[in-house]
């Protein structure tokens, strides 16, 4: 009996062994390539930008749609415009009017004006010499003729501040209103800048979900792009096969979910300090074994998506097709 239980306890060690080997021997096979290449495993990042309106409101226009490329400052969405253009017209007025006014104060009185406030003031003067030598006669009061001392001085005084023209403090008064006029037309202008939404880099359109007429609103993302070079993948590669990979290294990427179709990429970094494997990735050697991180940058596809699961081959695979081949 004993006998037999050794038997059976040999088998089984000898049955797990060739099963390890075997388990072993496929996953080298799957991450090592056929001919013992470093392919490694990772998935798809990508890096998106968002764009709208700083004003909003109802659409006119969609120049794209989703899934076509756009080049920097191509149009992707116009708002209608007519309110806008109502408004500015409006305040290109009240500019006008406020530089009326200034202009006014710059150039002072007309010459006509001054010209009659010169008549008064001699017609004041005038009243004022014949009624000074009645009252020395005793003919009239002397209340009367402070009356017209009086109206003389103001008539004179008149005459003196049209000469002089504008006070600064008014000029400087009217000046502040043209510019304070004139930044609130630039105001308004960048909002009708703002009733065109463009492309800020070259890229793919990811999401865009919108028709004529529809009304969005003022400072919400209307559409997301994904820019060109801003489409990645992370992989690990463990230290000793750290030799193989090289900034700038031109290397093959496959997803699962286009298989046997190969897309184009390219090492842009190594990170500098080595970290233990994550828990989540599986590399030729054991968990244990130090690896340093790698980004992959992916030529623009619009098949691609971020959160798709890679494979980066960093040796030729087998037959390997051009990216966007079917």
């Amino acid at each position: 009996m004993k006998r037999l239980v050794k038997i059976l306890v040999i088998l089984s060690v000898l049955g797990g062994l060739g099963y390890w080997a075997y388990r072993s021997d496929a996953f080298a096979a799957w991450t090592k390539g056929p001919d013992h290449s470093l392919d490694l495993a990772g998935s798809l990042e990508a890096r998106t930008v968002e764009v709208g309106s700083l004003v909003g409101g109802r659409i006119a226009q969609v120049h794209v749609e989703e899934g076509d490329r756009v080049v920097a400052g191509q149009p992707l969405v116009t708002f209608e415009a007519d309110l806008k253009d109502l408004e500015i017209a409006q305040q290109r007025a009240v500019i006008a009017q406020a530089e009326a006014q200034l202009a006014a104060l710059l150039s002072g009185p007309r010459d006509e004006l001054k010209k009659r406030l010169e008549i008064d003031w001699k017609a004041a003067e005038t009243d004022r010499k014949r009624l000074e030598s009645l009252w020395n006669a005793g003919v009239i009061g002397r209340r009367e003729y402070d009356a017209t001392v009086v109206r003389e001085a103001t008539a004179r005084q008149s005459l003196r501040e049209a000469n002089v023209g504008s006070r600064r403090e008014d000029i400087a008064a009217a000046r502040a209103v043209v510019e304070r006029e004139s930044e609130r037309l630039g105001f308004l202008q960048r909002q009708r800048h703002e009733l065109v939404v463009v492309a800020p880099s070259a890229g793919v359109v990811e999401t865009l979900d919108l028709r004529p007429g529809d009304l969005a609103s003022p400072n919400q993302p209307i559409a997301a792009l994904l820019e060109d070079g801003q489409l990645w993948v992370r992989v690990f590669v463990p230290e000793p096969q750290l030799a193989k990979v090289s900034v700038g290294r031109a290397v093959k990427v496959s997803v699962d979910g286009f298989p046997g179709r190969f897309f184009d990429g390219r090492v842009v970094e190594i990170r500098d300090r080595g970290e233990y494997t994550p828990r989540n990735l599986q590399t030729l050697d054991q968990r244990t074994d130090l690896v340093f991180g790698v980004k992959v940058r992916i030529d623009p596809n619009s098949d691609l998506k971020a959160g798709m699961s890679a494979l980066v081959y960093l040796d030729e695979p087998n037959a390997p097709q051009k990216a966007g081949a079917r």
